[in-house]
């Protein structure tokens, strides 16, 4: 089989140059994310042409080989369709299926990759994840599926996490992203928290920051955990639950 791997700005961006160079629908081939882009490179795919057996212009004896525009990048597992029964079990490929069905019950048009890599946990250590990235759609779509700061991507995640455990027998650690949203939105959380700190420095007095979700306000326990400066303390009750920036002389 024919393949190609391309990097370019976004996922979305590199498969439609492959589809370009290769001639071929979304249809009639498999899509494989070998890096999303998070840590701030290009994203890197590599797009297989699954219907060579039943082009002429291919021989089944002598399949030629891959093109490769840019050497994939070693920390990103890409997770691909199964290749046997042994397969059909795997956790990602599940979850895949149910999100794309849940995208075509919602009439959205897009496609669903998935990536194993790590996210910080609550005691400042990584534990593996697997994202499931969803390109492809149009820019109205993606806003429905992010939701006003994330909250509609949010409960879709809880959702997908809630029925791949039925199926699994355990709760898994999945993480739904829509056009790298979550990476946009670590970022800026992490330069607010750096902003603040900076603030309470000069200061000398304790500032909160607005309500947040359980995994954003982690982010930002996670990025001034290393500051001897500041310290940061949750506050609050349900979904006005926030953080508060300390100078680290009030810490009794």
């Amino acid at each position: 089989m024919k393949s190609i791997e391309i990097r370019a700005r976004s996922v979305a961006d590199a498969v439609e140059l492959a589809l370009s160079q290769l001639g071929k629908d979304r249809d009639d081939v498999m899509i494989a994310v070998l890096d999303a882009g998070e840590s701030g490179d290009e994203a890197l795919v590599r797009v297989t042409v699954v219907d060579d057996e039943d082009d002429p212009a291919t021989p089944a004896s002598d399949p030629p080989p891959a093109t490769t525009i840019s050497a994939p990048a070693p920390h990103a597992a890409p997770i691909a369709a199964p290749t046997s029964n042994e397969d059909t079990n795997d956790v990602a490929v599940i979850a895949r299926t149910i999100l794309e069905t849940m995208l075509q019950h919602m009439d959205i048009h897009g496609y669903v990759s998935a990536v194993r890599g790590h996210e910080p946990a609550e005691d400042g250590t990584l534990e593996e994840t697997i994202t499931l990235h969803v390109e492809g759609a149009d820019e109205q779509a993606m806003g429905l599926l992010i939701g006003r700061r994330g909250e509609t991507l949010a409960s879709l995640q809880f959702l997908l996490n809630l029925m791949v455990s039925r199926k699994v027998k355990h709760w898994p650690q999945m993480i739904v992203d829509v056009g790298n949203y979550r990476q946009r939105r670590r970022e800026s959380l992490e330069g607010l928290a750096r902003r603040t700190a900076d603030r309470v420095r000069q200061t000398g007095r304790s500032v909160s920051l607005e309500p947040m979700a359980p995994y954003e306000r982690r982010l930002v326990h996670l990025a001034l955990r290393g500051d001897t400066s500041v310290y940061t303390q949750s506050t609050g009750e349900g979904e006005g639950r926030k953080i508060t920036i300390h100078p680290a002389k009030q810490r009794a």
